[in-house]
């Protein structure tokens, strides 16, 4: 799904704006993670299809997650994790 380009930059500059630097592939994956809604539901492998390595994205979500930029809910059996989108970052305690 294409993302509005205001939603693209908004994204683009609050992970440009985070220190310490976070991975070069952040912004775009929020962006496709995130093109129109603050919820994403889908599996590593789907959002993998989305031109990112399968091998780094675990990490990729961790650092996001513990920047403050989604949180995560568990998933269960086939059901995938949900993760939230928060513009600005959470400030992590």
């Amino acid at each position: 799904m294409p993302i509005d380009p205001r939603r693209r930059h908004e994204i683009a500059i609050a992970v440009v704006s985070y220190d310490p630097p976070l991975p070069r592939t952040a912004a775009r994956l929020l962006a496709a993670m995130f093109p129109v809604e603050d919820l994403c539901q889908q599996s590593l492998d789907d959002i993998a299809t989305g031109g990112f390595s399968r091998k780094s994205l675990p990490a990729t979500l961790r650092r996001l997650v513990a920047a403050g930029f989604i949180s995560r809910t568990p998933g269960s059996g086939v059901v995938p994790a949900t993760y939230r989108l928060h513009l600005p970052p959470r400030v992590q305690p």
